[in-house]
């Protein structure tokens, strides 16, 4: 927050103070109409910094919630990333897999490498047989890959 706001606020109201004090010395009318003049014009200005502090405390305030969910976000995606280890399905071809002593009832799957690493979790999608292997797409980055039906492992 800025403190200048504050420091605004406090000042304008001061000055607003020692003007009402000004009135006890004001001889003629046209002194209480210029008084009154100053006066208002402090207090608009203590309200105008009052308003401006309020508004940067709003913000401030928005911006500490915004950051809050984002750390909730990432704490959670730590967690569910020590649920999955790298594991090559054929040599040069990676995807995460789920841990078994730590599936929670889900049935085993394969998670795309590409999208893990960015923090998303797309499961590969099994295409079907074409010619001796298995093409799987994932939905999140598009990659597609073919794993030999002979090395595929069983679920």
């Amino acid at each position: 927050m800025d403190l200048s706001l504050i420091q605004g606020t406090i000042t304008g109201l001061k000055v607003a103070s020692d003007i009402a004090k000004g009135f006890l010395e004001t001889k003629s009318m046209a002194e209480v109409q210029g008084k009154v003049i100053e006066l208002q014009s402090s207090i608009l200005s203590a309200q105008s910094s009052a308003l401006a502090a309020n508004a940067d405390q709003a913000a401030m305030a928005d911006e500490i919630r915004k950051l809050r969910d984002q750390l909730a976000q990432l704490q959670a995606w730590s967690q569910e990333r020590q649920r999955y280890q790298l594991t090559a399905l054929e040599p040069g071809i990676f995807a995460y897999t789920l841990k078994a002593d730590l599936s929670e009832g889900e049935p085993a799957h394969w998670v795309c490498a590409r999208c893990f690493i960015k923090g998303e979790k797309f499961l590969l999608q099994n295409q079907g047989d074409f010619y001796g292997s298995t093409e799987y797409l994932c939905n999140g980055c598009n990659s597609k890959i073919k794993i030999s039906s002979s090395v595929l492992p069983e679920f």
